[in-house]
């Protein structure tokens, strides 16, 4: 434990060093992933699946703030999908301007949350994301990973039905635009999913919010659990198609992965707990103080000794 307190407080010593040069360098291998993600997964228009195009765009996302790259990669697939179908791409462009100017407009710009699920789907970890926006975030942010996911599940559509989508006639654009809009009103797995989520992160943020003991453990815990039972029970009363062992499994690396994260983030001394009372003119007041775990790291000082030279008699 003493080691890797050691090590989380040489990472931020190190990250408050070189902020300066560790904040762009991380946008712009993130916005890396992203595009690199955007392109194999739904690559219609061959020329934007350039690495050079890629590599600019990049070093430009990490230039400019998480929000530019959110925006990048809501162009990068509007753009991959127009060269399916302009009407599937205007319904998708809607979807994502009813985002970005009504959600984030009003709730705060948790731009790196909605990126970041659909990327943990690709990566088959996508439980881990309302458990720790559940700890780390709040509310908004579980509401963010609500629309990463209706985002995941509306382009995923669109990739599964691309055959039927070319095969209707380029005249006939209100038929285009009905089973578009179709893959997001009747895509009942993708609402469900939805509202398992929103149920998570609500649990995981209340429970943080408690005064108990290792109340970040017991929320990560309990989400993770939680999160099993819908989707069990979704899978029964839904015909949802979901393995029972991919769910398992992912359900305890999500939850291993949310534990790792809010230990680094807040790992909390409960064995040096303190209760404080106290009062003024109106109110009485009761705290809880719990400190966190923390290692002094120890300064070396390397001390450089000459020895005299041999001189000649």
């Amino acid at each position: 434990m003493t080691t890797i307190l050691m090590i989380k407080t040489e990472l931020m010593n190190l990250y408050a060093r070189y902020e300066k040069i560790i904040n762009p360098l991380a946008r712009a291998v993130f916005a890396l992933v992203m595009l690199v993600a955007v392109n194999s997964r739904i690559g219609y228009m061959t020329r934007l699946d350039n690495i050079f195009i890629v590599l600019l765009v990049s070093v430009l996302c990490g230039a400019l703030p998480t929000g530019f790259t959110a925006f990048v990669c809501a162009l990068f697939t509007v753009a991959h999908v127009s060269a399916l179908s302009i009407e599937v791409a205007g319904v998708l462009l809607a979807v994502y301007l009813c985002m970005f100017l009504l959600y984030f407009r009003m709730c705060g710009r948790q731009y790196v949350v909605l990126l970041l699920t659909p990327l943990a789907f690709v990566l088959h970890i996508p439980y881990v994301m309302p458990l720790i926006v559940g700890v780390a975030g709040g509310m908004s942010a579980a509401i963010a990973v609500s629309l990463g996911v209706l985002v995941y599940y509306y382009l995923s559509y669109i990739s599964q039905s691309a055959a039927a989508i070319t095969a209707i006639s380029e005249s006939d654009s209100l038929e285009k635009i009905r089973l578009a809009i179709e893959g997001i009103v009747s895509n009942e797995e993708m609402w469900i999913m939805v509202v398992i989520f929103l149920l998570v992160g609500a649990l995981v943020y209340l429970i943080c919010k408690s005064a108990m003991d290792y109340a970040w453990m017991i929320a990560v815990i309990s989400g993770a659990l939680l999160n099993a039972i819908l989707n069990i029970l979704a899978m029964l009363s839904f015909e949802v198609e979901v393995s029972l062992m991919n769910l398992l499994l992912g359900s305890f690396v999500s939850a291993l992965i949310a534990l790792i994260v809010t230990f680094m983030m807040r790992g909390l001394d409960y064995s040096r707990a303190e209760k404080v009372q106290f009062e003024d003119d109106e109110y009485y007041y009761y705290v809880k103080a719990v400190p966190k775990m923390q290692v002094p790291t120890t300064s070396r000082t390397v001390k450089k000794i000459n020895s005299p030279r041999n001189r000649r008699s």
